[in-house]
């Protein structure tokens, strides 16, 4: 079973996409700020992260920031209503997911992810 870590801070935002996640089978643990997800992360090391960009204590690209560092070489997903031509340029992560998303397009990303680890 894939291993997800969500980290997001809008509480409706978290619990439709893990309730989603977890119907369709994966494991999903929730963190709520940037600071949470980076030690979970680094803890637990789950083979992916789905991280909103605009969140309190780290940001979701100060977190990949920091788990790259660290080493962490799995895909994360970026979620966030910011257009992907306004964020920086060389951000480490795998795939971006406008907000808001629809579940549709959460779960095929997620599968793909899935598909690419042989999982």
């Amino acid at each position: 079973m894939l291993r997800v870590l969500l980290v997001e801070d809008e509480p409706d935002v978290s619990l439709v996409a893990a309730t989603v996640l977890e119907e369709a089978g994966y494991h999903v643990t929730v963190a709520s700020d940037g600071h949470e997800g980076l030690e979970i992360a680094l803890q637990e090391m789950p083979e992916l992260v789905v991280t909103d960009f605009m969140m309190p204590c780290l940001s979701g690209l100060e977190m990949i920031e920091r788990l790259r560092a660290a080493g962490y070489d799995r895909p994360i997903i970026l979620t966030t209503a910011i257009p992907e031509d306004h964020l920086p340029r060389h951000p480490g992560y795998d795939a971006y997911l406008a907000k808001p998303y629809g579940t549709r397009a959460l779960l095929t990303l997620v599968e793909a992810f899935r598909v690419q680890l042989g999982r």
